[in-house]
């Protein structure tokens, strides 16, 4: 299966190494239709607002990589499966609450690309 990443999951990015047993499949981008929020030490993608295409990464994963995933990223966010423009339908993952302590600082990334 696979996973479509775009924040600190990207390769040279903080939390890559939770992708070390999977392979690195190829560059990609969403459709035009979601918002991507600069969080200031991640970014976060939301199905609503400024749209725009998300620009990242698809990597195969096993289960047990998406498991962990799933965990890493917690109860602010869950996943669902998104078209890419490569042909791909990929894992993704959309946020779907702004921690408290983030609110004030979240603004909308336009062109759908986080850099750390």
């Amino acid at each position: 299966m696979y996973v479509f990443v775009y924040g600190t999951l990207k390769i040279d990015c903080s939390d890559h190494g939770l992708l070390d047993k999977s392979k690195f499949i190829c560059a990609s981008r969403t459709e035009k239709k979601y918002t991507m929020l600069d969080l200031g030490m991640f970014p976060g993608v939301t199905r609503e607002g400024e749209i725009s295409s998300i620009y990242g990464e698809v990597y195969e994963v096993d289960r047990e990589t998406l498991k962990c995933l799933d965990n890493f990223e917690g109860k602010w966010f869950s996943r669902e499966l998104v078209s890419l423009d490569c042909g791909f339908s990929a894992w993704m993952y959309f946020l779907e609450e702004i921690p408290v302590a983030l609110e004030e600082k979240a603004y909308p990334i336009k062109n759908g690309i986080w850099t750390n």
